[in-house]
């Protein structure tokens, strides 16, 4: 479905310095590179550049501009459509103005505008479409205010969702289907977007633009229903699956059987929208979470069970993805100290075992936002502040921090953009909780 003219903002043209344009694969988690980027801004062309490391270029305050382009440049027309933009909305800025003003200004300009497609970062193997990374941009565009670029980005979504329900890892930014690399679908990104629909829906302005959401993703959310209700086996538990690790896996994880649950109930709450008997969601969502919670519960909700070790995942059955709950609060608790690294963020998990020192940004913001959901507010705000603490340069948040506190690897991270500023929503006013099965 193509969106109406009034949700067009704009075409983004992505240009990128020499240094970057190397066919070379993404690196395998574990691998710490040096920083590759200190972010993205707006050339003299109005364009929108990478950055290098190490250059030392600053922004004109209030924009993504260079500071060495001057004020007769095309760039000062995109610049002052951007400041319109920002201002449009309502983002949370809480205790963290400039950290949640450039995570949503970087969102922007990972994002076509066109289009919708919304790169996970901006060099070599990150320029694709992650459907988990996107649905997190458009929830955080939702919750701040920017309902078109949401609306958007979930239409690219929409342009590229499997008819089966099973979504790839990746997708090209073109719209032209999924990137061939031999990953198996991860069950996990049906989740994530219904999710992303349903807050999309529960934050709209009004009921037409909540009718056009669920028009555009209705067919998505359906196929990724139904693909979740077919995985469920007769103990209630998901096939091994791919999760935000990006791994072949041999066992269900939590960072599967997490955003199913979520996306099963998003599609339940949606039902009544869709024209559908949502009765086989509701009977799969029971027995997944009474799977859950008669499997992973005991353990402390580890990443698989029994000894699997504490994931950040847990982070995923907290609030805002499910109302607050005893054991999943102690969980996330216990889980945020056992992950903790000497630098003062987190990495994945325990039996995460490369790089042990290194911190993973979407991890930390990640424990963050359930901290902050479920109440934990100094908590919280620890994380932040070695978020905000540890960004670029210019400002970005990158993909990780290393041992020595450096900020590493790409920048800016679209994902950990949109955690962050998803949790300093829930900090300032409180995000929309999906509800229970019932």
């Amino acid at each position: 479905m193509v969106l109406p003219s009034r949700f067009r903002v704009g075409v983004l043209v992505l240009t990128f310095a020499a240094a970057f344009v190397s066919l070379a694969a993404a690196p395998f988690h574990g691998t710490v590179l040096p920083l590759r980027a200190d972010g993205l801004a707006l050339n003299s062309a109005g364009e929108v550049v990478v950055v290098e490391a190490g250059t030392e270029a600053t922004y004109h305050p209030g924009t993504s501009v260079l500071s060495s382009v001057g004020d007769d440049s095309p760039a000062w027309a995109a610049a002052a459509a951007k400041r319109v933009w920002f201002g449009s909305g309502d983002p949370p800025l809480g205790a963290y103005p400039e950290m949640a003003e450039r995570a949503l200004r970087d969102i922007r300009l990972l994002t076509n505008s066109a289009t919708g497609a919304s790169m996970a970062a901006p060099v070599t193997a990150w320029r694709y479409v992650w459907p988990r990374d996107a649905a997190f941009v458009a929830a955080a565009l939702a919750t701040s205010g920017y309902h078109a670029e949401a609306a958007l980005v979930l239409e690219f979504l929409a342009g590229v969702a499997p008819e089966d329900g099973l979504w790839e890892a990746r997708y090209r930014v073109d719209g032209s289907g999924p990137v061939a690399d031999g990953r198996a679908p991860q069950m996990d990104g049906a989740g994530w977007v219904a999710w992303a629909t349903w807050l999309a829906v529960e934050t709209a302005p009004g009921p037409a633009h909540a009718e056009l959401v669920v028009e555009m993703m209705g067919p998505a959310v359906v196929a990724s229903a139904d693909a979740m209700v077919a995985s469920v086996g007769d103990d209630g538990l998901p096939a091994p699956s791919s999760d935000y690790w990006e791994r072949p896996e041999s066992e269900v994880t939590i960072g599967t059987v997490g955003p199913m649950s979520l996306g099963l109930r998003s599609a339940i709450a949606l039902a009544p929208s869709l024209d559908v008997d949502p009765e086989p969601w509701r009977d799969a969502a029971t027995r997944l979470d009474a799977a859950i919670d008669r499997e992973f519960r005991p353990h402390g909700y580890p990443r698989t069970v029994p000894r699997g070790g504490l994931d950040a995942a847990v982070s995923f059955l907290a609030p805002p993805f499910a109302p607050p709950s005893p054991s999943v609060r102690a969980a996330v608790l216990e889980t945020e100290r056992a992950l903790l690294v000497p630098n003062g963020g987190h990495r994945p998990g325990e039996k995460w075992r490369n790089d042990a020192n290194v911190a993973w940004t979407p991890e930390t913001a990640m424990l963050a936002l359930a901290l902050a959901g479920q109440g934990d507010v100094a908590e919280a705000q620890r994380l932040l502040d070695f978020l905000d603490a540890h960004r670029t340069p210019l400002g970005s948040l990158p993909e990780k921090v290393d041992a020595s506190g450096r900020p590493a690897s790409v920048a800016p991270l679209g994902l950990t953009g949109a955690i962050v500023v998803l949790a300093v929503a829930e900090l300032e006013r409180g995000l929309p909780v999906v509800p229970a099965v019932t």
